[in-house]
């Protein structure tokens, strides 16, 4: 059987993002729901999604125009936590109507209580880049793999994540006998960089395929250049355009253009500060998951 594509994880417009530091200046991607649905058509990808963060508006505008449209489907990355540790965790969820993304969102506060939603309502969801935290906060061993027990898939390969997080990653599935998918996570348009590959004829097959673990994971990982270039220099260009579009006086306008000067300036140290910090949440899980413990943690974080 043929195999077919797709990239599980990808962000438009939709997507709102604050800049850490900066009071006010958000971040969104240029690209809407319809620019992406094109771009991944013609980059080979045979079903396409987009995942913005907390919100199904953009896969609701886009079907609202392409009404016809047999090959996407609508999905979200919900941002919600584990309750004892305070944890931020990602899950992609899949397939959700209007009503159950609302509800989903009521959930936010409990990351079990939204797997457990999602089982209830047979919604296909998984946990995005599980090593990759908003904090290096050290992992509560018991509840990280309740967690880890309680969903279906993990996302084992991540195009913004380091080589390190998402070999562990994968580790971490293959051990617990978890299904796994891929994706880009682009926020600059890259669609179709990393993908999800399973055979079947449709979509329902694709998603069938991955919960019985014949997904392949196709792409690269996250490198400190391509970091830079498909990453921090095009999402600094973002932010300045559209701030300075916003912006209300000259002196604002300035403000952000001396901004994105720092900012360019800065650049190297940004990389090897967001390098740096993967290690460490590496670092973090292999000290702390017995999962993990028959991993040479010395070896890989030198290697790394």
């Amino acid at each position: 059987m043929q195999y077919r594509s797709m990239d599980m994880h990808v962000h438009s417009c939709y997507s709102v993002e604050p800049i850490p530091g900066l009071t006010g200046v958000t971040f969104s991607p240029g690209e809407t729901p319809d620019v992406l649905y094109h771009r991944a058509k013609r980059r080979g990808m045979d079903f396409v999604t987009i995942t913005d963060h907390d919100t199904i508006d953009g896969c609701l505008d886009f079907l609202a125009t392409h009404p016809g449209v047999g090959d996407f489907v609508v999905g979200e990355e919900v941002s919600t936590r584990l309750p004892h540790s305070g944890l931020t965790v990602h899950i992609n969820v899949y397939g959700q109507t209007l009503p159950q993304h609302e509800e989903i969102q009521r959930r936010r506060g409990d990351a079990f209580s939204v797997a457990a939603y999602c089982r209830d309502e047979s919604l296909f969801f998984a946990w995005n880049h599980p090593f990759y935290r908003e904090n290096l906060s050290t992992i509560e061993e018991p509840e990280f793999m309740r967690l880890v027990r309680e969903v279906p898939v993990i996302e084992g390969r991540n195009g913004g994540r380091m080589q390190l997080l998402n070999m562990l990653a994968e580790e971490l599935a293959v051990r617990e006998g978890k299904a796994i998918q891929g994706g880009s996570d682009t926020h600059t348009g890259e669609i179709g960089s990393v993908y999800t590959a399973v055979p079947c004829s449709d979509l329902a097959g694709f998603f069938a395929g991955i919960t019985q673990r014949t997904s392949r994971l196709v792409g690269s990982h996250s490198t400190r250049r391509n970091f830079l270039l498909h990453n921090f220099l095009v999402g600094r260009r973002q932010v300045i355009a559209e701030g300075c579009r916003r912006a209300t006086s000259p002196i604002g306008r300035a403000r952000l253009r001396w901004l994105g000067i720092l900012a360019f300036a800065l650049s190297p140290w940004v990389v090897r500060r967001h390098f740096s910090s993967q290690r460490e949440m590496a670092r973090i899980a292999l000290s702390n998951l017995s999962a993990l413990g028959h991993l040479d943690g010395a070896m890989l974080l030198d290697a790394a």
